[in-house]
């Protein structure tokens, strides 16, 4: 039985020269028709592996690429006007061009987020630093808090508990620890609807501690009456309850 010989196919010219011209490798410097300016490998015509980019807004990047995108990790500063200084934006993982992944990214108001993004958003877990002096450690949703988290405002007191769409939602614990007092209630919409104050234990080491201490409840149902006030309340979340599920 006859074989068939091996026949070699070569590549038409046009194809050859169209790959000779492909960038590959490292390039020390390439410009685009915009202006941005960029240093780094490229793979297949397109960036891919380490590089620095220095967009035409004065935006530098260096870290991760694939085809094109930023993608990996890497870090991405703004040139201060009229200096040749770079503030700091983002420090963290990328996906095609997004912050997505574990990063820090620092805000022009000078707040920071340490935690976790999802395609340019906080998303899931993090840590909020305000300018004001308010930290806040919790679960972020498309931006927002959402789910459990604890704020701690710049006087010390803090509130930990549910949130919803950057406010307080659910069941929650307020403490005022500049005058000694925890507020166990219902919030909604960052109001308090519901709720039991009673002193702390160490009321009388707070900055400026209530003169008088909580009078003990005379109730002698009041278990029930505070379990009935809790339920209506938690019924009047019910319609915004629809689109979110608090946590137990």
């Amino acid at each position: 039985m006859p074989f068939l010989k091996p026949q070699n196919y070569s590549l038409p010219r046009s194809r050859v020269l169209e790959n000779l011209s492909k960038r590959n490798g490292l390039r020390h410097t390439i410009y685009n028709g915009v202006g941005d300016k960029y240093i780094g490998e490229w793979k297949n015509d397109k960036k891919t592996g380490k590089g620095v980019i220095l967009t035409r807004n004065s935006e530098l990047y260096e870290g991760d690429m694939k085809e094109n995108y930023r993608h990996g990790f890497g870090v991405l500063a703004q040139r201060i006007p009229n200096t040749d200084v770079f503030r700091l934006l983002y420090r963290g993982d990328w996906r095609y061009g997004k912050m997505d992944g574990n990063g820090l990214r620092i805000y022009p108001d000078g707040s920071y987020y340490i935690g976790e993004f999802k395609k340019g958003k906080r998303q899931g877990h993090g840590q909020q630093w305000y300018p004001v002096g308010a930290f806040f450690d919790g679960i972020f949703i498309n931006d927002l808090k959402n789910g459990m988290g604890v704020m701690i405002q710049a006087n010390g007191n803090r509130y930990e508990g549910e949130w919803a769409n950057d406010l307080k939602h659910g069941r929650g614990q307020f403490f005022h620890l500049d005058s000694g007092q925890m507020q166990d209630g219902i919030w909604k919409e960052n109001l308090c609807i519901f709720s039991q104050i009673r002193d702390i234990a160490f009321r009388q080491c707070c900055i400026a501690p209530t003169p008088y201490s909580i009078p003990n409840v005379s109730l002698v149902t009041m278990e029930n009456v505070c379990v009935i006030a809790r339920d209506k309340a938690l019924m009047g979340l019910s319609k915004f309850c629809e689109n979110y599920i608090f946590p137990t």
